[in-house]
């Protein structure tokens, strides 16, 4: 009969046998980490984008099998008018803000970002979270930003032997090659103005006027700047004086009733302004058949380029508030692909490059660091931006002069 050493058990020596069952009764005492509680949380989100999310969804649950993001597509005009009790999550721009805030419809995440070691608010690029900041709290993440930049028709520039832009061009390079580019009796013209006041506006700032005391904090309105008038005088004198911009009668006999669109999409304007996201006609009916390219807006006195800024929301009903910041914290680091990521790290990395193209991600960063972030404060004066509105119309139409205009708008406007 087989007899274990008294010195030994199953031959062991006795020390590592009493380890090892010392471990095993230790083991039975540890209790294994519990398997989250499944949630599902709503998203939504402009249905341009549905592809996209759907990939990130996709990832997300990856890394967060227990939570379930259901996709709620929505057309943009929609997306302004969400309400806290349509989704979870949402985007949208800085101007909705106001409103939101002022509803107690948002969280606010300054919780989450101090708990969230992996999540580096510095990173953003300066002044995009500072949008969502109301009384020392973040409100939302900023995700991506869109930039007024400068398209051009190749095959024009080509035809007239004229250089493309680069970026550092100014005023005075924007207008030799609109002058270059011009043949009215053909309907073709140096330059497609803006259907909105982000044009105006743009060149206004870039010559160093203003229509508002502080963009960051407004508290009055600027419209009789000196400056401002002086860059509208200029601005106006591209249709009148040099006709480089076709003047409203002029639009309408080339290009009917779908005006400057039409002109761009027939290869019959040399630049036009637009954003970013706009590239290759993406978001207009039909995609550009001509060669085009894309520079930073010209400078004068200083660069600077508009910029709209969207970032995600977390309604203040939500039931999950936990899953919902994993679910924006992971969106954050992700690349979106039409506009230029908010977060600088990413914007900088050879991956947006490899999305966009080296050209693309150069212009975009460049005009990034003369970005104006439009505090979300403006939207209480949408009735001193109608004001302009009315006054810029007076000077396209001939009207009124620049300065009386602006001097005009200036009286009629309550924060002056």
């Amino acid at each position: 009969m087989f007899a274990v050493p008294s010195h030994t058990t199953l031959g062991y020596p006795k020390p590592i046998w009493a380890t090892i069952v010392l471990v095993v009764s230790l083991a039975g005492c540890i209790r294994a980490t519990p398997t989250p509680e499944p949630v599902v949380i709503s998203f939504a989100h402009p249905d341009f984008d549905t592809e996209a999310y759907q990939q990130w969804v996709e990832q997300f649950n990856e890394r967060y099998p227990y939570i379930t993001v259901e996709l709620g597509p929505k057309k943009s005009e929609m997306l302004g008018g969400l309400s806290p009790g349509d989704a979870d999550v949402f985007i949208n721009s800085q101007f909705a803000l106001n409103w939101l805030h002022g509803q107690g419809g948002i969280l606010d995440l300054s919780p989450f970002i101090e708990q969230d070691a992996s999540f580096d608010i510095s990173g953003f690029y300066p002044g995009a979270v500072g949008l969502y900041t109301r009384d020392g709290k973040t409100w939302a993440i900023p995700v991506r930003v869109d930039i007024m930049v400068m398209y051009y028709n190749q095959d024009l520039f080509d035809q007239y032997d004229i250089p493309y832009p680069e970026t550092g061009w100014t005023w005075d390079d924007f207008l030799n090659v609109t002058l270059t580019i011009r043949d009215p009796e053909a309907n073709v013209f140096g330059y497609a103005p803006g259907n909105n006041l982000f044009d105006p506006l743009t060149f206004i700032y870039q010559h160093g006027g203003r229509i508002f005391d502080d963009l960051q904090n407004p508290t009055h309105t600027t419209f009789d700047d000196p400056l401002t008038i002086e860059a509208l005088d200029w601005y106006i004198k591209l249709v009148y004086d040099y006709n480089v911009a076709p003047t409203p009668q002029q639009t309408q006999q080339a290009f009917g009733g779908r005006g400057l669109q039409a002109g761009i999409h027939q290869g019959k304007f040399g630049v036009w302004t637009g954003m970013l996201s706009e590239r290759g006609g993406q978001r207009g009916p039909t995609e550009w058949t001509m060669r085009w390219g894309m520079v930073p807006l010209p400078r004068d006195a200083q660069s600077a380029t508009l910029s709209v800024v969207e970032g995600y929301f977390v309604s203040s009903r939500t039931q999950h508030p936990d899953a919902c910041w994993k679910w924006i914290a992971f969106l954050s680091q992700q690349m979106p692909n039409r506009q230029v990521p908010a977060r600088k790290s990413v914007a900088q990395s050879a991956e947006y490059e490899r999305q966009v193209g080296a050209d693309v991600a150069a212009i975009a960063r460049a005009s990034m660091e003369n970005a104006l972030m439009l505090s979300p404060k403006l939207a209480g004066f949408e009735e001193a931006l109608d004001i302009f509105g009315q006054a810029f119309e007076a000077i396209t139409s001939e009207r009124l002069t620049p300065e009386e205009a602006m001097t005009w708008a200036q009286q009629q406007s309550k924060f002056e």
